[in-house]
């Protein structure tokens, strides 16, 4: 049920992004508009950014049974590569 509830409130919000047109009348151009608003202006996470994506890939795919050809030159939001911290033997002997 929660799946379904924050599906929905994706889809709302994308539409909602666009003036509340019809998706039916939108294409990759709106997509990539509206991850990137999520990116740029509210700073989301990757996940987040991606969770999103999938949501506006359902609407299109499942629920307007729309071909989406257009749909592979979107990009997803990659998480950021994290380093591992290496502490040398004085910055362990200093923490203990």
């Amino acid at each position: 049920m929660r799946t379904e509830d924050t599906c929905v409130h994706w889809i709302k919000r994308f539409i909602v992004f666009h003036g509340k047109r019809h998706p039916a009348n939108m294409g990759a151009g709106e997509v990539e508009a509206f991850l990137s608003h999520l990116a740029v202006d509210l700073n989301v996470a990757a996940n987040t950014q991606n969770l999103a994506l999938a949501s506006v890939l359902f609407l299109y795919r499942d629920v307007l049974d729309v071909d989406l050809p257009w749909m592979s030159d979107v990009s997803r939001a990659r998480k950021p590569q994290r380093f591992p911290v290496v502490l040398s033997r004085s910055e362990v002997e200093r923490s203990v």
